[in-house]
């Protein structure tokens, strides 16, 4: 008897442990455990019993609470909306007439839709601070995508317009690439917090009438694809956190990535656990089924890869040693993209984030992160490459309309796998998705995936990475390997045409003639040539 006293004393102390373990994300700690074993509608409702019973803000409580919730590395307010605002906290009073003037409070589910009833008015969750003049464009207008805008925002940022996604022809919002993740995981977020309300809500165009799914089979559709393509963020984990403190719940598809296709999408059949949560993606659901490259390739491969025709490696790996380090010059010049070439790629820096180069493949494979550079006033960068934390240099190889890029440390080519805004590796040059178009316009390289040809490589500033997107995060610069031991001829570099880029680096007009760059701007300052301007 006292034996088995004893093994049950172990037995339970043994659980407390492994529960004082066991701990969700984000120092969620076991706030998710209900939900655990649960799968697709009951899920959502283990969920919506969790996340429901939260503390109610007023809607002028907001006001103070966004200086916790949304808030940027600067100080200014987060601005979903608009490229181009730059707002104190203080800058929401009075009207506007333009963007720029003033921001105000935007739900993100419009609150016609489930007629201004509390809580849903004023849960932060869902209601953010964005320009006012773009939300006044917005009005209650659904999220969507459109081909065909009849408006746009300062640098095509937002836009509104016939919806293009199929299942859906009425007029729509769509916001940028940048958020349409966060969009997404709010929307969410919303159908789960409000199990119970949904059914009720208006606009019969999004909603479907019932607590399961909530939503059109179009709109959910998109909605996935969304939460895929622009992946959780930084920022979104950080506003969450927040908002626990002010609202005390959570948005569990922030806190667990790929929630959604649990409850929505390809993963309905698998049960849900807090603490050993499988966030893979479910190929049934990805725009393209071909599976991504080997996850254990060949550690050493190869030195010289490439199989396309005259690559022209250089066959000494420092070809220009320099005690400081390599010394890279800025390509201005399509002339000066060579395959046989070394390069770096360099975001040159906002007021955000500094200039910084191409550095670590995550371990997820998915994007590439940075690693701080400094540019010199004669256009050359001097560093360190190829150890970890500091810049990858990129081997060209291939040819012009279908270059290959071989990151030199990690011994991969880059590869664009799927329509998604990711980066991917490979460790052949196969297909199309390892090669790549190279233009350059006033000194920004565009890098375009011959696969998915409206991708190109990117820098997201607000989650810094380099990826793959659709033209709505910061161009790039190439940055050319110095070789000393030759002749360089220098060129005269006179463009007729040129790009005009936005104070935090959007491209407002792309190729167009240089006496007409700055025609009909309105007021601000922006980036010609790598110099300020202002339009008054």
């Amino acid at each position: 008897m006292l034996r088995f006293r004893k093994i049950t004393l172990v037995t339970t102390m043994l659980a407390l442990v492994l529960h004082a373990f066991a701990q969700g994300p984000n120092n969620s700690g076991t706030y998710y455990q209900a939900a655990t074993g649960k799968k697709g509608a009951a899920l959502k409702t283990a969920l919506y019993s969790i996340i429901s019973n939260h503390r109610t803000i007023s809607y002028d409580g907001l006001l103070s609470y966004y200086e916790k919730t949304d808030k940027r590395a600067d100080g200014k307010l987060w601005d979903m909306y608009s490229c181009t605002t730059n707002y104190t906290f203080r800058d929401n009073a009075g009207g506007y007439k333009k963007e720029g003037d003033c921001w105000n409070r935007e739900h993100s589910v419009p609150q016609s839709w489930f007629g201004k009833a509390s809580p849903m008015k004023s849960d932060i969750v869902h209601v953010v601070p964005t320009d006012g003049y773009v939300n006044n464009r917005r009005g209650n207008l659904p999220f969507g995508e459109t081909r065909k805008p009849t408006y746009s925002s300062n640098g095509g940022f937002c836009k509104v317009g016939p919806c293009s996604t199929e299942g859906y022809s009425g007029t729509v919002f769509e916001p940028n690439d940048e958020y349409k993740g966060d969009f997404a995981r709010i929307y969410f977020y919303m159908a789960t917090c409000y199990e119970n309300k949904i059914s009720s809500w208006s606009n019969t165009a999004v909603f479907a009438g019932n607590k399961y799914p909530a939503y059109k089979s179009w709109f959910i559709k998109m909605l996935l694809r969304w939460a895929k393509q622009d992946p959780v963020s930084k920022k979104e984990i950080d506003r969450n956190n927040a908002v626990y403190g002010c609202q005390q719940n959570r948005n569990p598809f922030v806190d667990y990535p790929g929630l959604e296709e649990y409850i929505w999408g390809g993963k309905q059949n698998v049960a849900f656990s807090y603490d050993n949560y499988d966030n893979s993606t479910d190929p049934g659901t990805d725009p393209d089924p071909n599976p991504d490259p080997d996850p254990n390739p060949d550690p050493d491969p190869d030195p010289n890869p490439d199989p396309d025709p005259n690559p022209d490696p250089d066959p000494n790996p420092d070809p220009d040693p320099n005690p400081n380090g390599v010394v890279f010059t800025l390509v201005k010049s399509e002339t000066e993209i060579n395959a046989g070439s070394y390069y770096i790629l360099v975001f040159p820096g906002n007021d955000k984030v500094k200039s910084c180069a191409l550095s670590d493949l995550t371990d997820g494979k998915n994007f590439y992160t940075s690693a701080d550079v400094t540019i010199g006033s004669d256009e050359t960068i001097t560093t360190t490459v190829d150890e970890k934390g500091k810049p990858h240099q990129l081997l060209l190889g291939g040819t012009k309309g279908a270059y290959t890029i071989y990151d030199v440390m990690g011994k991969v080519y880059l590869s664009q796998t799927s329509n998604d805004n990711k980066l991917y590796t490979a460790t052949t040059t196969s297909d199309n998705k390892t090669k790549w178009s190279i233009s350059v316009e006033t000194g920004y390289s565009h890098i375009t995936n011959n696969n998915w040809t409206s991708r190109e490589i990117q820098f997201n500033a607000n989650s810094p990475r380099f990826a793959c997107y659709t033209g709505s995060q910061k161009d790039l610069m190439l940055y050319r390997r110095t070789v000393t031991d030759g002749i360089d001829t220098p060129t005269t570099w006179q463009p007729t045409r040129v790009t005009v880029y936005s104070i935090t680096g959007i491209a407002v007009r792309r190729n167009v003639e240089r006496s007409e760059a700055l025609t009909g701007l309105p007021k601000g300052i922006y980036i010609l040539n790598g110099k300020k301007v202002v339009v008054n």
